[in-house]
Order: structure tokens, then sequence, then C-alpha cells
């Protein structure tokens, strides 16, 4: 199970992104932004090349980690510092030798965040926010920087993120609430829809060894849409008991759509076997097989991938998931990868605060492949209408997670997953499951 998130990310670029022809690579070498870039790297380092090189380990590889390396050109140009990345799909147990071998990397960037704090809260990372300016800081929603932090310091910064929680949909064919309001308005129409003989959701759950992660989004979405921060940082901490009540809410919440033939396309057994790749596909069928899907915001690759004469916006699109609880509206969810220090040296200080500013995240932004969990980018340095609507919905949040799941141990991390499988196939067992989910939090934490 070591690596579960990062696999699907995996999945998901090679399937979606087999060629960066149709987005920005920075190829206008000249261009506004990178000539930021340069200018804000060589003021980092006060005005003057320092040269040296800074070491990197990382998950990407191929055509992905070209995008990457090139949001440095203008970095290495501008300071004389070489960015040596060294790729990984093991970064669990490589990080964890390199460590205690004594020879860690200057910068790890890692999707295993909960990993990250965890080194964090056992002394083995730089602390950041000493030396990153404030109104770097300040950019990002100050919740989400609690999460990848330790003991209320700054620790780590976001390389990428995906948004989750996007409910999908045909705009040809949804005839619903749109945007909807609330849950309750938009569970309203799906029940009428129910009613007809037409199924209203579709969901796909299966990834290989990494099955049963979309539900771990879905829960995700119904939990923090029903708890204050302070609540959902118990959760993922371990603080908070899987029996309570609002998470046995979200399950059967859950349940009510992915468990009812009515209310999923081909019921709880085509949920288990249909790839998340497929999860959609009924949305654009003729006629239609179901109306609405809950993915993040890379599924609009996915659809026009399997669906090439999709036209973006005019033949898919989507809203953000609605708020369940008034008291907790527009609060969104992320997951990717955060960047941490475990050698303090001038390069990495410089490439941390690099990549930190507004001028590098814009040149990430202008991948087309990422978003930024900065709030200072500006929506037109998206190049695809997905992305950009994408990134005008995490930034006019009220309050931004990182998934949970990411957050909390392996152990955990890997129960949580097979909870979704065992809810699924057998949801009368669900106190034993809960229960379950107890004794390994026991474990994990401590």
């Amino acid at each position: 199970m070591k690596g579960l998130v990062k696999l699907f990310q995996i999945v998901v670029f090679i399937l979606i992104f087999p060629s960066l022809s149709s987005v920005s690579m920075l190829a206008q070498e000249d261009s506004d932004s990178v000539a930021a870039a340069g200018t804000k790297a060589l003021e980092i380092v006060g005005g003057e090349a320092i040269g040296g090189s800074v070491s990197m380990l990382g998950v990407l590889g191929g055509a992905e980690l070209d995008a990457f390396l090139n949001i440095f050109v203008p970095f290495e140009d501008a300071t004389g510092i070489h960015v040596e990345y060294e790729s990984t799909r093991d970064i669990a147990a490589v990080l964890q030798t390199r460590l205690e071998g004594g020879n860690p990397p200057d910068i790890a960037s890692n999707p295993g965040v909960g990993q990250m704090i965890a080194y964090a809260n056992e002394g083995r990372m730089i602390e950041l926010s000493q030396f990153l300016p404030e109104d770097n800081l300040s950019n990002y929603d100050p919740v989400l920087l609690e999460t990848v932090g330790a003991d209320g310091k700054i620790f780590n910064i976001f390389t990428a993120v995906n948004l989750a929680g996007l409910i999908w949909y045909n705009p040809n064919t949804y005839t619903g609430p749109n945007p909807p309001q609330t849950w309750e308005e938009l569970q309203a129409w799906a029940t009428e829809t129910a009613a007809t003989g037409t199924t209203p959701w579709c969901i796909g759950l299966e990834s290989g060894a990494a099955s049963g992660w979309p539900g771990l989004n879905w829960i995700n979405d119904l939990v923090m849409n029903q708890l204050d921060s302070e609540s959902y940082n118990q959760w993922w901490r371990g603080e908070l008991s899987w029996t309570s009540p609002e998470i046995r809410q979200a399950y059967e919440m859950l349940g009510e759509i992915a468990l009812d033939p009515q209310m999923v396309e081909s019921g709880s057994t085509a949920v288990l076997a249909t790839n998340f790749l497929n999860g959609g596909d009924g949305i654009f069928a003729e006629p239609p097989s179901c109306y609405l899907h809950n993915q993040a915001s890379f599924y609009g690759a996915i659809a026009t991938g399997n669906f090439p004469d999709l036209v973006p916006i005019e033949d898919i699109n989507f809203f953000a998931f609605p708020s369940i609880d008034p008291a907790y509206a527009n609060v969104r969810q992320v997951s990717g990868e955060v960047m941490g220090m475990f050698n303090d040296t001038p390069q990495s200080r410089a490439l941390i605060q690099y990549f930190a500013s507004t001028e590098a995240q814009t040149l990430m932004a202008e991948t087309g492949i990422w978003l930024s969990a900065s709030r200072a980018i500006p929506i037109e340095a998206y190049p695809s209408p997905f992305t950009q609507r994408a990134a005008e919905i995490l930034s006019n949040a009220q309050t931004v997670y990182y998934n949970a799941s990411g957050l909390m141990p392996q152990e955990m991390n890997a129960a949580f997953l097979s909870s979704i499988l065992e809810y699924i196939q057998a949801p009368e067992t669900l106190d034993t499951i809960l229960t379950n989910l107890d004794s390994v939090r026991e474990a994990a934490y401590r």
C-alpha cells in the first residue's frame, strides 16, 4: 500500500497526458512570465549569481518531469544554481533510507504529506517560515498551511495541487440546479430523476491496487462540509473517533447514492467494477445513463480523452460540491505534493523562496498540468478553461483543506481506503468497519 496516493496520480498522468504538445511548456523563453521569474530569482540571491547546486528528490518522470524542470530554467539561468532532480516511484522508502543513512536530499517534493509532517515533528526538517517572505505565505489559505506544518511553524510549501469535489455534467442534458445552493437541493433533483427511471449519479471506484480512492474524496467532501476546521484537523490527526456520528453520517450519505441502483448507474456492483477512468462515461452516452460525476480537476482531461469530440464548457462542465451545513459553506479540498527542506544551504533557501514566489507559481500554472495553491496567481495564467474554472473556485474558497487521507499515517490511510470497498460490498457491517478503523487509529498514531 506504500505510495498509494501517488500511484493513482501517476496512472492518471500517463493516461491523460501522453503528450504535452497542447499545453504551454514555457516554449517562449523570452515571455514576460519567464523574464519575471528570472528577475525574481536574481533578486532572491541578492542581485548576483551564487552558483552551486541543490539536490531534489521527487516522484515525477517523463514529460511531466520535463514540464516541472522548465519552471526552474529561469532560476538556474539567473542564479547559476543547478537543480539536480532525482526521480523515484517509491519516495517514501528512498527518503527514509537516505535520512537514516545521514545523506538526505537538500529538498524533497513528496505526495506523502503525512510522511513529511512526521519528519517535521521529529525535528528532521528545516523551518521555512524563518526565511520565506510573509507576502508569499499570505497568499495561501492559513488552514491549508497549518495542515502541512508542525507546532504552528511552516515546514512545507505546496509543489502543485489538484482540486477535488467538482461535480461534472453535460450542459446539453443536465437539467438540475446549476449551481445548486445546497446538497439538499441537488439530492432533491437526483431523487426526482431517479423516480423517472434514470439514475442521476455515476461512480467508478476500480483502480487496481488503489481501488476505492475516489470514495476517499467522497467521504472527505461529506465530512468537511459538516465539521469546523478544528474537528476536521482532529479527524486526520487521529483525535476524532471513526465511530463518531459525523464520520458515520458521511459513510451513510455516500451509501444513499452508491448502494442504491436507482441513484447510481448499474448499482453498487458496477461502482466497484468500473474503472475510475470510465466512471463518468455514462454522462456522454446517447441517451445518458447518468448525469453527475464527482471527481477532481483532472477529470476534464480524462473525459475529453475518452470522448475527443467534447467541447469544454459546451459539452462538459462542472460546479463545486454544494454546501451541506451553511456554517461551513464554500469549503474545498485539494491533494498533491509538498516541498520541504532537509539541508539548510544558500542554494536550498534560494530555490524554496523562488518556488514559493508568485512568479514561479505562475510558470507552473502555465504548464497546463497543475493548479497552484497560491491565491495570487492570475486566472488567465491557466491555459485551459477547465484549469481556469478550477483555479477560480479554489481562489474564492472560504476555507481550503488538504485531503485528509493524504495527511494520515500510511497505516491509517490504507485502512481508510479498504473501508470504502468493504462498505460498498457489505454496508450492513458499517459498525464493524468503523470499529476496526478505530483499532487501526490507536496503533497508527501511537
